[in-house]
């Protein structure tokens, strides 16, 4: 049963999810390069988000990392990260977690970003 942590980052709800692309770097410590994927963003933190694709990434047995691309206003965002976990929602739908793998310095920007979206009432705060 998942139990909500204190320490976790607020999660941000899109009011309109986002198309996003990722591409897997590494499956099980093995560098890959992958083409763009595309997936919808659902919601995101200074720590992960959550995407939704069509594409079965097999993530219970797989620890991958990927590269997610994501554009934010007018900046496009390449954001480090590896998949957490992975639900399938229907026969076509898989949601995935995704920690984002960053220094201070991103996460600063990324926050200055999740709050500018914030005050222009793109994204709501969980």
């Amino acid at each position: 049963m998942y139990q909500n942590k204190r320490s976790d980052a607020f999660r941000f709800s899109l009011n309109t999810p986002l198309v996003c692309y990722f591409e897997v770097t590494n499956i099980n410590g093995t560098s890959t390069s992958s083409t763009p994927v595309k997936a919808t963003l659902m919601d995101i933190s200074n720590s992960g988000c959550k995407i939704v694709t069509p594409l079965n990434l097999n993530a219970a047995s797989n620890k991958l990392q990927i590269i997610l691309h994501v554009q934010l206003q007018e900046e496009l965002l390449k954001l480090n990260g590896s998949i957490r976990w992975q639900l399938q929602s229907t026969n076509t739908l898989n949601h995935y977690g995704v920690n984002f793998i960053m220094n201070e310095s991103e996460k600063r920007h990324l926050h200055a970003r999740l709050r500018t979206l914030t005050a222009l009432r793109k994204i709501t705060v969980n």
